[in-house]
C-alpha cells in the first residue's frame, strides 16, 4: 500500500511539491498492479464495468428537462460518470444484503429496494419526498 503524500500544485520548487503528471503515473501504476492481480472472474467483471457507460443522449435529455436549459456535453459527460458511480453502489450494497439474508445472486428487486433503502438510512442518498423547511 502506498504511503500517503501532502501535494503541494503551486509553482515553488520545494521538495514536497508533486506535479499532477507524477501523480497519475504513480496511480496508473498501481492500477496496472491490481488489475495483473485479479482473477479471471474479477478481470471480466471489470472489463464489463469499464465498457458500461450510460447513452449520452438519454443524459443530456434527462439534464434538461430537469434543468430548462441545455446543457454542455462536458456536463453530460461529468453527470454520465456520476451516474454510473452512483449506480455501482447500490449494486454493491445490493449484492451486500443478498449476502446478509443468505441468498446467491441474480440480484432481485427486493434487493435492490433494502440496498436503496439503507443508502437512504446513512444519508448517501438524498430524500426527495419531502422538502426540509429552514424557517417556519
Amino acid at each position: 500500500m502506498a504511503t500517503p503524500v501532502n501535494v503541494n500544485f503551486d509553482n515553488d520548487n520545494s521538495k514536497n511539491s508533486l506535479k499532477p503528471t507524477c501523480i497519475l503515473k504513480e496511480f496508473f501504476y498501481f492500477n496496472r498492479i491490481l488489475v495483473s492481480s485479479f482473477s479471471e472472474e474479477q478481470l471480466n467483471r471489470y472489463e464489463m464495468y469499464r465498457r458500461s457507460a450510460f447513452p449520452k443522449a438519454a443524459i443530456k435529455r434527462l439534464i434538461q428537462s430537469i434543468t430548462g436549459c441545455s446543457v454542455s456535453q462536458n456536463v453530460v459527460i461529468a453527470m454520465s460518470g456520476i451516474s454510473k458511480v452512483f449506480v455501482g453502489e447500490v449494486m454493491e450494497e445490493a449484492l451486500d444484503v443478498c449476502d446478509k439474508w443468505g441468498e446467491t445472486p441474480p440480484l432481485q428487486p427486493k434487493h435492490m429496494r433494502e440496498a436503496v433503502r439503507r443508502l437512504k438510512l446513512r444519508g448517501q442518498i438524498p430524500n426527495t419526498k419531502y422538502k426540509k423547511v429552514s424557517f417556519h
